[in-house]
């Protein structure tokens, strides 16, 4: 009930002076706001330690918004969003600067929809929901969301204990854990391929499906979070996620409604199905891997252990590759192959499931191409025209993201979440069940590599993994799949 008060939409970002705001925030800002997607009555409230004004912060971003927007910069679309932005100078360690933070927000009236959105390093999570708290800005009067990014804790006590502590200022209902993969076209496009064609759905089984495979390859190294990853680890900075995020998607039964919490209850059943890996089996089912110099594109690059930060000698794992499985009635006995490195020889996010394969020809095979690439590549047999009956195979390969307009009317990954957030819709983000169960799974996994001391393999960049990852598959007479030699 807003007691006739004009309804205001209140953003605001802690941590506004980073590359997330820059290179990510502000240009879904501009992207929504030039397609006419922002809340109707809006303001942009920028907190950083920084001392600028709101006029120079404005011309600090400008090239970066020329740069990074997806719909064509325009100057007075520019100048007339910003008519919205507030930059206020305070720090997001120091209660003392709430008040002065409340009191902007306050003048603008009317009953408000506050969303904070924390980009900042993890540990500032819990001390800025308090100091919010604390300040009175989370008072009943108006409604309130908290915007937070992986990684959600670094096992799964320490993410039980943020849970809680977040959960004393913000209610679970108002807190948005954010999965940037989630907001990726294709990774929504996955549930309409299943469900909403006869042609896979009845076919989606163990019956049919052979095997799984999950891919996520990047060309690039650790970059400038040497010191980040190498306490973390692909295990922690892909699978737990990115990788389970997927996996649930793509093995969970249809939400009887598209609710966030129909869709959501679904992915933790096949989360919590993932049967753990047995005592002395660890062999049999995950490589890792670290990447040595080598050459990307014709480029040498250094390896992991010369990468700045980075520890002497250390084992942290840049690649995994996984076989799992799921104890479900859909996908029983069904491998999933799971595989994630840095400086590989490609860059491709996809899903591949190949299909059992009648004797003597290839098996029909679907790839969801995630990312850079966006569409669906599906291999079938045909007979080969002439006047023999040789069987061949053929493809059909849709690339949406090949097509112009499909490349400018598809929306970045933030700028889905933060649309998503205004309207209050969580089917996007990361559930607490989810972050739960990931890490109960990832957890165990870990003791299993620390107690049977699992060897981290070396492969030189440019290289999809060392050559284990391959024998992992070739041991069942199987390979990993791409679209160029399926």
């Amino acid at each position: 009930m807003n007691n006739g008060k004009q309804h205001k939409t209140v953003f605001m970002i802690f941590g506004g002076t980073g590359d997330l705001t820059y290179r990510k925030l502000l240009p879904a800002f501009y992207n929504l706001f030039s397609l006419f997607k922002m809340p109707q009555d809006f303001e942009i409230l920028i907190i950083g330690r920084k001392e600028y004004t709101t006029e120079s912060y404005i011309d600090i971003i400008r090239p970066w918004l020329k740069k990074f927007t997806r719909t064509n910069f325009r100057d007075e679309v520019f100048e007339r969003m910003c008519d919205h932005m507030h930059y206020l100078v305070a720090d997001f360690t120091k209660e003392e600067d709430y008040p002065r933070i409340k009191e902007v927000v306050d003048q603008w009236g009317g009953v408000q929809q506050r969303l904070y959105y924390l980009a900042v390093a993890p540990q500032f999570f819990a001390p800025i929901a308090f100091s919010l708290k604390k300040a009175g800005i989370l008072d009943p009067v108006h409604s309130h969301q908290v915007m937070i990014e992986k990684p959600f804790g670094v096992d799964i006590t320490s993410a039980q204990i943020l849970h809680q502590q977040m959960c004393t200022a913000f209610d679970d209902e108002s807190i948005y854990r954010i999965d940037h993969y989630l907001g990726k076209e294709m990774i929504q496009n996955i549930m309409s391929v299943r469900f909403n064609n006869t042609l896979f759905e009845g076919i989606w089984n163990h019956h049919q499906i052979d095997h799984i495979q999950i891919s996520a390859l990047e060309t690039v190294g650790v970059e400038n979070r040497g010191e980040y990853y190498d306490h973390t680890g692909a295990l922690k900075d892909m699978v737990q996620n990115h990788l389970f995020q997927i996996l649930s998607i793509v093995g969970m039964e249809k939400p009887h409604s598209n609710s966030a919490e129909a869709i959501q209850s679904q992915q933790v059943k096949v989360l919590d199905a993932l049967i753990p890996i047995e005592n002395g089996k660890l062999h049999d089912h995950l490589v890792l891997g670290q990447y040595t110099e080598g050459f990307i594109a014709d480029t040498k690059t250094k390896g992991y252990l010369d990468e700045d930060n980075v520890r002497p000698n250390s084992p942290t794992e840049t690649f995994v590759a996984l076989k799992l499985y799921v104890d479900s009635p859909r996908l029983s006995g069904v491998p999933i192959y799971i595989r994630t490195g840095k400086r590989t020889q490609k860059r491709a996010t996809e899903v591949a499931i190949q299909f059992k394969a009648p004797q003597g020809v290839l098996a029909n095979l679907l790839i969801i191409k995630i990312y850079p690439d966006e569409g669906i590549y599906l291999r079938f047999n045909a007979k080969k025209p002439g006047t023999t009956q040789e069987v061949v195979p053929v493809f059909m390969d849709f690339c949406q993201s090949c097509v112009y307009e499909n490349r400018i009317n598809t929306p970045e990954a933030y700028e889905r979440l933060i649309e998503a957030a205004f309207k209050k819709d969580k089917s996007l983000f990361t559930s607490w069940p989810q972050v739960l169960s990931s890490w109960r799974f990832i957890d165990h996994l870990i003791e299993r590599i620390a107690a049977e001391q699992a060897e981290v393999y070396l492969y030189p960049a440019g290289q999809n993994g060392p050559i284990q990852a391959e024998e992992l598959l070739n041991r069942e007479h199987r390979h990993w799949i791409d679209e160029e030699h399926g």
